[in-house]
């Protein structure tokens, strides 16, 4: 079923939002699914023959394949690393056998952004190595107001991870609302869709008055990512005891995990449909010329990081239960 979400998401082709993405190509997934496990194992991101085993299993290649289809080689490979480097990191807080204390959270983002502010004077664990390979070959290339958005970005995953960690330990629960609001910034979809900005070249448009539009329409994008990934994880959740919107609408309606299911998918088919309106909204309110360009591409920059997302959910391998028996500590 999730292998085939994707196509009965997606619309014909269509001049803005999300449009039905080709397969990808072989060739060019495996090439970056292949520099992604030789630059993970470099750095230190995966440690072992299990972590890299797993990495492969995410099918990242694939993912970059359908986020930046117009790219280079190279930028091919930095995004599926960057998706990577955030999978990974996620997943250390997400899938480990024992909860992480928030102190223990807090520890980890601090060096973390350490690396992003230039406060590390040197790198001391695989995840700062990585970052910091990551960072000195994206930000040169975007100006100081993108560096100062994805710093924002990331710092406010990285404080909504740690209020994740707190409720965790002490078995608090969210309701429905609160736990919308936090899912979308602990999926760390607005850092990945800041790098696409780069790795695809459509940086942010200076639109006058569409500031708000341009915002909103990432936050739906985030929405439609975070709401899917739990769809797909939601059974690995259920065996970890974590909370997943499907979970946490049940027991706030009081519903059957079925019917759970199909009320989040609604909601998130009708998120998908808010996406396309904010898009075609948004095109329509920039001037002719170079910035109606520059928005159209940004635009369907966005639209390729949700059909990617959507894609990527339906063939990834990352919530496999055997990865469940063999998880350590990153």
């Amino acid at each position: 079923m999730w292998s085939r979400i994707w196509a009965d998401l997606m619309p014909g082709e269509s001049d803005v939002g999300v449009t039905r993405p080709r397969p990808p190509g072989d060739a060019r997934a495996e090439q970056a699914g292949a520099a992604v496990l030789v630059w993970a194992r470099d750095l230190g991101l995966v440690t072992d023959a299990v972590e890299e085993k797993r990495l492969a299993a995410m099918r990242l290649g694939e993912f970059a394949c359908v986020a930046v289809p117009g790219a280079s080689a190279r930028d091919l490979e930095l995004t599926a690393q960057w998706a990577a480097f955030i999978c990974l990191v996620d997943d250390r807080f997400d899938r480990r056998p024992v909860d992480v204390r928030p102190e223990e959270a807090g520890a980890v983002f601090d060096g973390l952004l350490g690396v992003l502010c230039g406060r590390a004077a040197r790198p001391s664990s695989g995840a700062e190595h990585a970052l910091d390979d990551l960072w000195w070959r994206t930000a040169p290339r975007m100006p100081l107001q993108w560096r100062e958005r994805f710093v924002a970005d990331y710092r406010d995953f990285a404080l909504a991870t740690r209020e994740e960690a707190a409720d965790r330990t002490e078995r608090g629960r969210l309701g429905l609302g609160d736990y919308v609001l936090r899912r979308r910034r602990t999926i760390t979809a607005l850092p990945m869709a800041d790098v696409l900005e780069c790795t695809a070249r459509a940086p942010w448009p200076g639109l006058p008055g569409g500031v708000d539009l341009m915002s909103a329409l990432r936050l739906a994008a985030a929405d439609v990512a975070g709401w899917t990934n739990d769809l797909v994880s939601a059974e690995d959740d259920l065996r970890e005891d974590r909370d997943n919107l499907v979970t946490v609408l049940s027991r706030e309606r009081a519903c059957s995990p079925r019917s759970a299911r199909e009320q989040v998918t609604r909601m998130r088919d009708r998120r998908l449909e808010d996406f396309h309106a904010l898009a075609a909204s948004l095109t329509a309110m920039a001037a002719p010329g170079t910035e109606r360009d520059r928005v159209r591409s940004f635009v369907n920059t966005l639209g390729s990081f949700v059909a990617a997302t959507l894609y990527w959910l339906g063939v990834t391998d990352r919530f496999e239960a055997r990865w469940s028996l063999n998880r350590r500590s990153m």
